[in-house]
């Protein structure tokens, strides 16, 4: 019986191309994507091929990277503009396969299936390629991988970038095994790493030869056994289309403040606005919700969690602030805070619980939704509570003696975790 042929698409640089693409004049320049701009606590969430060059990756804070590259050129992030072009890019994949399971906003397997030849997955991929040229745009490119599973299809992209094609055949598995590092393969990372190399392992080849029984006493049933197949290039998981998800299980929304903030008013604004935000995609997702968490990193970074349920479902961004804010009653400590993060658990369809049985709750959940359809016609925010008005205008003082206005971001400066389309 012949393999299924499983491609990997990864995007090269995604964020940062996709700002090259709309303004050539940074083309070919070190760019830093990241989620707040020019703050001080700016992370950089995509960086370009000329600023990875100077050892700059996702996850390096700002000042690090303007270390690392003084001309680094650092720009907000516009992640609906991204999210919008990731589905395109996979409607364009669904014209070679109903069976496109999208890993990341700029990644996404393809299930050619078993009746494709491996000469006949090597032209889809080119054709691919040029169609996110022509379609997307000149300057975007993509890394792709194509083998008999998913991991493996993945290796093959990540081993030659940018703009590579790596084909990775049952019979050329044994001799990349033998000069791949293990960190190359997806899933083992910093703390799976160390551990192996401990045992003596630092390729795939010599994963494969090490016993099963070994890695099962060392990691347990699941990962040893998983360990031992990619070990060994064995691979049986099919792939999902998107479509076919199930459920998400929350959705949350965190931000890092540029400035701690030790004022109780203070974090009640965030946690409104953050918890609206968290309201919105529920109803866009046409999700109700029982549970809400509250997460808050203090400025000594230590953290600090709580978890409320409430006794109906809720869709409501109002509602899931009320939650929210009983749980800040119980904070432990009166220390400054970094960050605030909000999520709701406990989701189930809107089409599976019973319409609210007073007119009051019925006439709310009109008016939520009112404003669901005027922010999406003219803006976001163009309709808010008027607990969230003096949000951007509030001031306060920090140790220096200096005065720093509160800045609260748009809601398109929020990066949304996407798990799926």
């Amino acid at each position: 019986m012949k393999e299924s042929k499983i491609l990997h698409l990864d995007m090269n640089s995604y964020f940062a191309a996709m700002e090259q693409q709309a303004y050539p004049n940074l083309r070919g320049k070190p760019i830093g994507v990241a989620g707040k701009g020019k703050s001080e606590r700016t992370v950089i969430v995509g960086a370009s091929i000329e600023a990875k060059k100077f050892g700059i990756t996702s996850g390096t804070p700002g000042w690090e990277a303007l270390k690392l590259c003084p001309q680094l050129i650092i720009i907000p992030a516009d992640y609906s503009r991204y999210v919008y072009t990731s589905r395109k890019i996979f409607s364009l994949l669904e014209r070679f396969s109903p069976t496109v399971e999208v890993f990341s906003i700029d990644e996404a397997f393809i299930d050619l299936g078993n009746a494709c030849s491996w000469e006949d997955a090597l032209q889809i991929a080119k054709q691919i390629k040029q169609l996110i040229r022509t379609q997307v745009g000149e300057w975007m490119s993509c890394s792709v991988g194509i083998s008999y599973g998913r991991t493996l299809a993945k290796l093959g992209s990540e081993l030659q970038k940018p703009d590579g094609l790596v084909l990775i055949r049952p019979e050329d598995f044994a001799e990349i095994a033998e000069r791949t590092p293990i960190e190359k393969l997806c899933g083992i990372g910093w703390r799976l790493r160390p551990r192996l190399n401990q045992l003596g392992v630092t390729t795939i080849a010599q994963l494969g030869r090490l016993p099963k029984s070994t890695l099962v006493s060392v990691f347990g049933d699941h990962t040893g056994n998983w360990l031992h197949s990619i070990g060994n290039g064995i691979e049986s998981r099919r792939l999902r289309s998107f479509h076919d998800l199930p459920q998400e299980k929350s959705i949350s929304h965190a931000y890092t403040l540029p400035r701690d903030i030790t004022h109780t008013a203070d974090v009640r604004r965030v946690l409104l606005l953050l918890s609206e935000r968290v309201g919105v995609r529920l109803r866009k997702k046409g999700l109700m919700a029982r549970s809400v968490s509250v997460y808050l990193r203090f400025g000594d970074r230590t953290g600090w969690a709580t978890r409320s349920t409430g006794k109906e479902y809720f869709l409501d961004g109002y509602r899931i602030y009320q939650l929210a804010l009983k749980q800040l009653e119980k904070i432990p400590s009166q220390k400054s805070i970094r960050l605030v993060s909000v999520a709701v658990t406990e989701l189930c369809r809107q089409t599976e619980i019973a319409q609210p049985l007073f007119p009051e709750s019925r006439q709310a959940e009109r008016v939520v939704l009112a404003m669901d359809r005027i922010n999406h016609k003219y803006g976001e925010l163009t309709v808010y509570r008027g607990s969230l008005l003096g949000v951007k205008q509030k001031i306060f003082n920090l140790p220096d003696g200096r005065n720093h206005r509160l800045y609260v971001p748009k809601i398109s400066e929020i990066n949304p975790f996407l798990k799926r389309f």
